[in-house]
């Protein structure tokens, strides 16, 4: 099992959405839709996109310096303030 995630089927319901998001705006350039309408749904599409990559590089922080026994209390703390970071970034 990877150590994403303790549940990867939240993370590959994620990815599902995505991709068909992805595939209604590919449907809607071939159906000539508004281009506000595209523009809105890609805007949607990266929101989604930036809401995966944030909880991945959550999870991996968490695994390799958060949850390390080795770790230190200065590099968990420097973890946490990079999880902040991230999650001002991809908002």
């Amino acid at each position: 099992m990877s150590h994403l995630s303790q549940d990867n089927k939240k993370l590959l319901q994620r990815v599902r959405r995505l991709k068909g998001q992805i595939e209604g705006v590919e449907r809607m350039l071939l159906g000539e839709t508004d281009c506000i309408e595209v523009l809105q749904t890609v805007a949607a599409c990266r929101g989604a996109l930036n809401g995966l990559t944030r909880q991945l590089i959550h999870e991996h922080i968490e695994h390799h310096l958060l949850e390390d026994a080795s770790a230190s209390k200065s590099v968990r703390q420097a973890g946490k303030e990079i999880q902040a970071i991230i999650d001002s970034y991809l908002k």
